[in-house]
């Protein structure tokens, strides 16, 4: 079972709640559990789709989690390899919504 740590990546502007940095575009991004665990990672958008790409974080995985309007999560299908160039993808049109905002699952 692989251990999680979300990264959260907005979908705009710069938040900060409960230690966890919030930011959009290309950013590093504090882990919520740990101050010192951090990840780098870009995010693409559009009005139904997020994307991620971590190029480091303390964990070996990442995924992207898509937070629809409808209130629904919806996660990308495969996990990736930090830093292996590949990015990962969530589609709110796959409950019938569409995007709100998104973030990086982090995974061991």
């Amino acid at each position: 079972m692989k251990l999680l740590r979300t990264v959260s990546v907005a979908a705009a502007g710069l938040a900060l709640t409960a230690g966890t940095v919030v930011m959009s575009g290309s950013s590093a991004v504090a882990d919520p559990s740990s101050a010192s665990a951090a990840a780098s990672c870009r995010k693409s958008q559009d009005s139904n789709t997020f994307g991620t790409y971590c190029s480091s974080a303390e964990g070996r995985y990442f995924r992207a989690v898509a937070v629809c309007k409808n209130g629904q999560e919806v996660r990308g299908q495969q996990w990736k390899r930090v830093g292996s160039g590949n990015w990962s993808w969530a589609y709110c049109t796959q409950v019938n919504s569409s995007l709100s905002w998104g973030y990086a699952e982090i995974g061991n």
